[in-house]
């Protein structure tokens, strides 16, 4: 076990080897830094390969430059078959190294109970710092709901934002000199997507990546963990993958699979809880009419669906879409679509503040985009109404402000 944690914590004798984790600063990395006030356990989740060990490595790397010292920093890879218990392999570790403050734990949903210990080892306040990751939202968010309580704070890490995009590819969004660049990379951005790995191959073997990223969370992380079954849920993700931004329910798809309903709600939840599908529900303020009227799902990552799924002529408008929803939920916004004669794609609360967007991506939208919003504000008269263009920015007579999607997504307000 020992050669093990020497391994992951190369930093004890090689802290300069930290430098190749410079690449670029996510903004995951700024959020964890600001929480770095709080002593509260720090729980690090996203899809697989999204970049969280690599967040972990950062945050170290962070805080050997303010002068905390290699030796109290302790890394932890739960997937490492010679650590099969938290509280034997911590303890291994301060044998090595006595002085331990700050505890990265990485994939910690391997070991049962590990909650539990981690606890005890916050209770007992032994560490100034302690970051847990997995790659299951239900996992985590569950045991640490009913263990750790008021103990702990949710550090959400997703595939690569346009904006860490394209910060990626040295481009200054704000120089009006750029705009063309800008523009170049979005479409890049909504066919290849957003996974790390991704951004620092040559474009020609983006697609045997992403297709191994797509297999390991369908096969590891579904059928492995959850125990379902592998075809009934491969054939369940690449229905969804397909058909991202349509509306569904647990019956149509049951009838389209021949699957029964209830492994379709089981194996939906599945999917979900690993991160690879959001699904939103229909706007109402009656929670019984958002569960009666269905669906719509969209996948985490754009490059993720293409590399994967069937793809049609029109898919840009599909992909933008998808790069909205995506870009709302990354935000934190708690997004619907709603259907009336004519469909919104998205409805953002905000306590009781509504927004209705429709995305378009084109500069002359179709009549059923505004007629959309417009129905939606007769019923609902305070509504925000948003069109998301693909370079048309303007407010029209009837309120209806058009956006570009690039500068959209570049925009958190």
């Amino acid at each position: 076990m020992n050669n093990s944690i020497m391994k992951w914590n190369f930093w004890w004798s090689s802290p300069e080897k930290l430098g190749e984790f410079k690449w670029i600063e996510r903004d995951a990395l700024k959020s964890a830094t600001a929480l770095m006030k709080s002593p509260r356990i720090k729980d690090i989740i996203g899809v697989r390969r999204a970049g969280k060990t690599f967040l972990m490595y950062q945050i170290v790397s962070r805080l050997i430059k303010e002068g905390v010292k290699p030796e109290e920093i302790l890394y932890l890879n739960f997937d490492d078959p010679e650590f099969k218990e938290i509280k034997k392999t911590i303890s291994a570790s301060l044998e090595i190294k006595p002085d331990i403050k700050y505890v990265f734990l990485d994939e910690v949903q391997n070991i049962p109970g590990w909650e539990r210990d981690i606890r005890a080892y916050y209770d007992r306040k032994e560490f100034k710092q302690i970051f847990v990751s997995g790659s299951s939202a239900s996992l985590i968010s569950r045991d640490v709901g009913k263990t750790l309580t008021g103990r702990h704070i949710t550090i959400l890490v997703t595939p690569f934002s346009f904006k860490e995009f394209i910060s990626k590819h040295n481009i200054n969004y704000k120089d009006p000199f750029q705009k063309e660049k800008v523009t170049h990379y979005l479409e890049k951005f909504l066919q290849e997507g957003g996974f790390p790995e991704t951004l620092t191959e040559e474009a020609v073997t983006n697609e045997p990546i992403l297709v191994n990223t797509y297999n390991d969370i369908v096969v590891r992380d579904v059928v492995s963990r959850f125990g379902a079954d592998s075809e009934a849920a491969k054939n369940l993700a690449y229905y969804l993958m397909t058909n991202i931004g349509s509306q569904f329910s647990e019956n149509s798809v049951a009838k389209s699979l021949n699957m029964h309903n209830e492994t379709v709600k089981k194996y939906l939840a599945m999917l979900s809880e690993v991160f690879l599908f959001y699904y939103i529900k229909q706007f109402s303020w009656k929670v019984k009419e958002q569960i009666k009227k269905g669906m719509k799902c969209y996948s985490i990552d754009t490059g993720l669906r293409n590399a994967v799924s069937f793809k049609f002529s029109d898919d840009l408008g599909k992909l933008a879409e998808n790069a909205a929803l995506v870009e709302l939920k990354r935000r934190g916004c708690e997004a619907y679509f709603w259907k009336g004669k004519r469909e919104v794609d998205f409805i953002v609360r905000k306590g009781n503040k509504l927004t209705a967007i429709n995305v378009a991506y084109t500069d002359t939208p179709h009549k059923r985009e505004k007629e959309g919003l417009m129905e939606f504000k007769e019923k609902y008269k305070d509504a925000k109404l948003v069109i998301i263009t693909k370079e048309l920015e303007q407010t029209s007579e009837d309120g209806i402000e058009h956006v570009p999607l690039w500068k959209w997504l570049l925009n958190e307000n």
